[in-house]
């Protein structure tokens, strides 16, 4: 149980939350993962067990439960040196 978040100090609360994922080039989205969240800045935290099941997921993926489509823009050149 993660009760402070170790950027800000915040307190955290247990919710379920969907789980952003690179696998390689695909990015996957797990949906009712359950994380302790901060309250204050959002950081999010997982269980042991919770990551062992994220990382078997990712070794052997179920079938989609749904597919959607993601908008991808490049960021506008402003003058900076990179």
């Amino acid at each position: 149980m993660i009760k402070k978040c170790f950027l800000c100090g915040g307190k955290t609360t247990k919710k379920l939350i969907t789980a952003e994922n690179w696998w390689g080039n695909d990015l996957t989205l797990i949906e009712n993962v359950p994380s302790w969240v901060c309250d204050n800045c959002g950081e999010q935290y997982f269980e042991p067990e919770v990551c062992e099941e994220l990382d078997r997921l990712r070794k052997t993926p179920p079938a989609n439960k749904k597919l959607i489509q993601i908008p991808v823009y490049n960021f506008p050149k402003t003058g900076h040196p990179y």
